[in-house]
């Protein structure tokens, strides 16, 4: 089987390397814009959509074809936190989030093809982190030991996410980009498990 990622996050390659041995990837190629109606997860889900069907032009004729692709966000009192866009956004999102609990939803879209027979599955996991009080010299200090700027909410759980957050509630995975058991239990649910371990 032809199994392919559709994702640019070194994170998601890393977590999907340790579960499946070989893979393409491609990249995505999308507008990320949330609309007014959209909850956030619905734009998760959406954009999860979006981004499998983005790469089905660099998919070749053979089949059977798994095409995986994931989105992360970050959401606190309803309003999606996206990617800083500089240090000093950076450092207004992690005020935001000081001292207060949000969640972080990565939705996962799998896109399966075998000859005439297609499959489509999009689902979602939420975690909830919650800040410590954290000081102004604090987040200048975080923000210069870590590449911010392709991390939505402006940190990363596994590089010295210990200085930001006090608890956590919910898959590591998931906070890091790729919820592994949710995907496990859509893989079940397509009747993929056997055919691809």
């Amino acid at each position: 089987m032809q199994i392919v990622l559709g994702s640019s996050s070194p994170r998601r390659k890393i977590l999907l390397k340790n579960i499946i041995d070989a893979f393409e990837i491609f990249c995505p190629n999308i507008e990320e814009i949330a609309s007014d109606e959209e909850t956030p997860r619905q734009f998760s889900e959406r954009i999860s959509e979006e981004k499998a069907k983005s790469i089905l032009p660099n998919i070749s004729n053979c089949s059977p074809v798994l095409i995986i692709s994931c989105d992360t966000i970050v959401t606190i009192n309803n309003k999606i936190i996206g990617k800083p866009v500089n240090f000093k956004d950076a450092v207004n999102i992690l005020n935001e989030l000081n001292g207060k609990t949000h969640e972080v939803i990565s939705s996962i879209t799998l896109l399966y093809l075998n000859g005439e027979q297609i499959m489509n599955i999009t689902d979602s996991e939420i975690s909830r982190i919650t800040f410590k009080s954290i000081t102004d010299s604090e987040i200048d200090g975080y923000l210069k030991k870590i590449t911010y700027l392709d991390k939505a909410g402006a940190y990363a759980v596994q590089e010295y996410g210990d200085n930001l957050i006090e608890t956590i509630d919910g898959s590591l995975t998931n906070i890091i980009g790729f919820p592994v058991r949710l995907f496990f239990r859509m893989l079940t649910r397509l009747n993929l498990i056997e055919k691809i371990f």
